[in-house]
């Protein structure tokens, strides 16, 4: 490793939980003063979930923080506008694939400029897959010079066995790792686990020329690839959702580090999805109902709670734990949020206050500065934001005791503390207010909790032709009632 790469003095407060060594570490960055993160970004070829969003807002108050911290941030958060969803996409509808890739981008800048995602740092950088080819196909060639990959029938692939300690991030054996469909279609893999660098274009796929064939980069080879022409060979945080361990991210590592280089110093994953406290994927039967997948639609979402209630609910928890998007949770969320808009008041689209140093370092009165300390300690400790807001709730509880300057200076006290979140922001102001405070919105959640109640007696007694008047008529106000084993939920639909 050169010498201006190699590891600099810890950040002696901050520590960080590795997902590749499983224990927490203290932050140590490569070049003293900087932190490069790269956090995988979405594959732009249908509408954002909240999924594409929480992995933004949480590595953003993450790097929030870091500058705080007086750390210079240096983001990326690449586009994938090259794969086989978008292609397949294109392939069904008739629209070219750069039309669908530049729309899917453009919503999804929309969305982290609502959330307030990535607007504060000082670099910050969205490579797009497209643009890497040439890096990408070099990056290949490479790879197959060192004995790392070969050609095969239908495309580059990376050869697994030569890998030293393949699997360690998600803790798989290479014996393990099977691919039987595709070991039949293909019998030249060296083994049934090695992946595409590069795919062989079909009629009518896009495609780019290359030394092997025209056709197109694998996934993983992007984000690889892109990682090392914004970042370098070695960077400090890599970042991404629980669901990207495996494959993409350790086939990211294998080919990082075959190419030269420790690739990423620490690994972070943020938390996935649950409805109810049960984890909601891809493969979900939940999901197939248009009306149970609409509840995780970005823009339903932030047309619905506001995109303060979103953002708020995302930090209300620790990055890597699971987020419950169940009605239930959002209302708490936005109702605890409208209480703490209203005691800001006007002074919420005041400026300034954010990503300062000296916030952490001023002299306070005795219970503001052990909340200002509290709230440095939650985040020192793996970024916990959400340790960290239940000290936003301290203080406003003590502002609502006092009166005068006193009261004023917690406030703005509290309000800064958020700010560091990416709460609180100017411009949120009196809109956000009103679209976060809803009175009604507890007494909705426990008079649905005793419809659904007095319904559920109602079908055991098999009077289902009630019951079903019930939710259609719940349904005619917008309210879905979803039935399961354990019990019914409901939504907005």
């Amino acid at each position: 490793m050169p010498s201006e790469l190699q590891p600099s003095a810890p950040v002696s407060s901050i520590r960080v939980y590795n997902t590749l060594s499983r224990r927490e570490q203290p932050l140590t960055p490569i070049v003293p003063g900087q932190v490069g993160i790269y956090l995988c970004g979405p594959t732009v070829y249908d509408d954002c979930h909240i999924g594409h969003l929480m992995g933004p807002v949480l590595f953003d108050a993450i790097a929030r923080w870091l500058t705080a911290r007086g750390l210079r941030v240096h983001l990326v958060n690449n586009i994938t506008d090259i794969d086989d969803k978008i292609i397949n996409r294109a392939l069904a509808t008739g629209e070219p694939w750069e039309s669908i890739t530049e729309r899917y981008t453009a919503q999804y800048f929309a969305f982290l400029t609502k959330l307030h995602a990535f607007t504060n740092l000082a670099k910050v950088e969205h490579p797009r897959c497209s643009a890497y080819i040439a890096s990408m196909i070099g990056y290949i060639t490479e790879l197959i010079a060192g004995g790392r990959a070969y050609a095969a029938a239908d495309g580059v692939y990376f050869d697994v066995q030569r890998q030293p300690g393949y699997g360690k991030l998600s803790g798989r054996k290479i014996d393990d790792m099977q691919a039987g469909a595709r070991i039949e279609r293909d019998a030249s893999l060296h083994h049934p686990a090695d992946f595409a660098l590069w795919k062989l274009a079909k009629p009518g796929e896009p495609s780019w020329p290359s030394p092997w064939g025209a056709g197109r980069p694998g996934w993983h080879i992007e984000c690889s690839v892109m990682s090392h022409e914004t970042l370098g060979a070695t960077f400090d945080i890599h970042g991404g959702g629980d669901d990207l361990k495996f494959p993409h991210h350790e086939n990211e590592i294998a080919q990082g580090e075959a190419h030269g280089g420790d690739y990423a110093h620490c690994w972070m994953h943020n938390g996935l999805i649950q409805y109810e406290g049960v984890k909601v994927g891809k493969s979900d039967p939940r999901m197939k109902d248009p009306a149970f997948r609409r509840q995780f639609d970005a823009a339903h979402l932030l047309e619905t709670y506001g995109a303060a209630t979103i953002r708020f609910l995302l930090l209300q928890g620790h990055y890597r734990r699971p987020i419950d998007f169940a009605p239930a949770a959002i209302i708490s969320a936005r109702t605890a949020l409208g209480k703490l808009h209203k005691l800001i008041g006007a002074t919420l689209d005041a400026v300034g206050g954010d990503n300062l140093p000296t916030l952490l370092a001023r002299a306070l009165p005795a219970a503001q500065a052990q909340a200002r300390d509290a709230f440095a300690a939650a985040m020192d400790d793996d970024f916990n934001t959400g340790a960290a807001i239940a000290q936003v709730f301290t203080l406003a509880s003590e502002a609502r005791k006092q009166t005068g300057a006193e009261q004023a200076a917690t406030i703005a006290l509290l309000r800064d503390l958020g700010r560091l979140l990416g709460l609180f922001q100017p411009g949120d102001g009196a809109s956000t207010v009103a679209h976060a405070e809803q009175p009604g919105d507890e007494t909705l959640a426990k008079v649905m909790a005793l419809v659904l109640e007095l319904r559920q007696q109602v079908r055991a007694n098999r009077d289902f032709a009630t019951s079903d008047r019930i939710r259609d008529q719940l349904k005619s106000a917008g309210i879905v009632v979803k039935d399961a084993k354990d019990g019914a939920s409901w939504g907005f639909g």
